[in-house]
């Protein structure tokens, strides 16, 4: 698999911690805020790790999408 879909696999996941993190989208529901509270009672250190990486791969996704970087290998990509 080319490595632009390994970044939009792992912006998934990211962006489920991230929402969880703020508490919106479904973990904002009164139903899902015990996930948002469980998360928050994880130590700051592994939190702030975790929201680091997802970062990360938000922000290389959003440029992989925008073609400000381009990700896919020579291999993937016969223009070159």
């Amino acid at each position: 698999m080319e490595s632009s879909g390994v970044i939009y696999l792992a912006m998934l996941p990211a962006m489920a911690l991230t929402m969880l993190h703020l508490g919106i989208g479904p973990f904002g529901h009164p139903s899902m805020i015990k996930h948002h509270k469980a998360f928050l009672r994880i130590p700051k250190v592994i939190r702030i790790i975790i929201q680091a990486v997802c970062v990360v791969v938000l922000v290389t996704g959003a440029a992989q999408m925008l073609g400000v970087i381009d990700l896919t290998t020579s291999a993937d990509n016969p223009a070159e």
